[in-house]
């Protein structure tokens, strides 16, 4: 056919046309220059896959606020509301519970985080040319390590004792990724079932990420549409994980996709007063038709670990966005995830959803359920 295979053990490219096997997404990854390969590609599996384009995925461009250096702050204490703190008094931390984020990173050495073990791939920007990197992790921009602080942080995680799993895609200089980086990164992540200890515990995804429908042309968006949505129904409905995904920054009538997709959770923010603030993204999906987001989160000035100085101090920052509320979010689903039965996603969603604490006074559309919240009374 003219496309060559990459092989596990291979690290240099071997081929200007080559393909890679997505196992656990039963899918590839094509690449070639060459229409006519792209063709015969095509004609071979077009009867049992389907071909979406590459394209360019981002992070919502948070926005950035004080930075503290030497030690933590006082720690900001999530709000009795959020159930947050009766839970850890009650041993509730997220134990035994997989959560997996797709960001810049993340800084595996900064105080908050250097406790635990983080299993952590780099995936190049081509997947192609080589295997994703296997070592310590890292965070250029300090985006992901502020997500994984939220979620997981020893002072300020919501749920401190998950099993964190880390992929990053996403450029620190632009915060931009590609589907090929994502869908290849997933496929990795879902790899960790084939380990036996890990075969029944809960799985959360936390994708403070997504596209906007603007960048693609109708018939691109069309087969996206069809192509991205396979891929989440594999992992919710064949892995029972739970995809929580950031709405965005765009405010009113803008939602990034995957948010807006079917077996999704998707996640706008509110500050400290619950009022929605206006940069939170909200809208109808033009999938399901439905309002977005399903809840909402904390995602204004939220402190968290951001990066380590030259002296090797680790940095705190506040930062605003829906990529803050989303790991929030995936924090107190982790909460539920570790209790009673351990129920897992979509039954955990729904868990979410029910237990929300509802916010009357926002406008219609830009709560969803309302916020997320721990209630003790709702484990099964």
């Amino acid at each position: 056919m003219g496309l060559m295979p990459i092989e596990p053990d291979e690290t240099e490219p071997t081929s200007e046309h080559c393909f890679e096997a997505l196992i656990h997404l039963d899918g590839y990854v094509i690449q070639t220059d060459d229409p006519e390969r792209r063709r015969r590609a095509m004609n071979l599996l077009e009867e049992e896959y389907v071909f979406m384009p590459d394209w360019e995925m981002e992070a919502p461009l948070p926005e950035h606020g004080r930075q503290y250096t030497r030690r933590p702050p006082s720690r900001q204490g999530w709000p009795e509301i959020t159930g947050i703190d009766a839970a850890h008094r009650l041993g509730v931390k997220g134990k035994d519970v997989m959560v997996w984020i797709l960001d810049t990173g993340v800084d595996a050495d900064h105080l908050e985080l250097r406790d635990k073990v983080i299993d952590f791939r780099y995936v190049p920007p081509d997947t192609t040319a080589g295997r994703m990197r296997d070592c310590r992790g890292f965070d250029v921009d300090g985006h992901g390590t502020h997500v994984a602080g939220i979620l997981a942080g020893k002072n300020y995680g919501v749920a401190p004792d998950v099993d964190l799993m880390v992929a990053a895609v996403l450029d620190s200089e632009t915060l931009k990724t590609s589907l090929e980086r994502v869908v290849v990164a997933l496929d990795w992540l879902l790899s960790q079932f084939e380990e036996e200890q890990n075969l029944d515990k809960p799985v959360v995804l936390n994708m403070s990420l997504g596209f906007s429908r603007r960048t693609l042309s109708r018939r691109a968006f069309r087969k996206a549409a069809v192509g991205l949505q396979m891929v989440i129904d594999t992992l919710v409905n064949d892995f029972a994980v739970l995809p929580i995904t950031a709405t965005g920054n765009e405010g009113i009538g803008e939602v990034r996709a995957p948010a807006y997709f079917a077996n999704t959770l998707s996640v706008g923010a509110v500050d400290w007063e619950l009022n929605v603030p206006q940069f939170s993204s909200s809208g109808v999906s033009p999938i399901t038709k439905e309002h977005e987001p399903n809840l909402v989160g904390f995602g204004v000035d939220v402190v968290s670990s951001y990066e380590r100085d030259r002296h090797n101090r680790s940095l705190y920052r506040a930062m605003s966005g829906s990529s803050m509320a989303t790991p929030y979010v995936a924090g107190i689903a982790a909460l539920y995830a570790c209790c009673g039965r351990m129920v897992q996603g979509t039954e955990l969603a729904q868990q979410l959803l029910r237990t929300a604490l509802p916010l009357p006074n926002a406008p219609k559309g830009r709560a969803g359920a309302g916020l997320a919240r721990f209630v003790q009374e709702a484990i099964p």
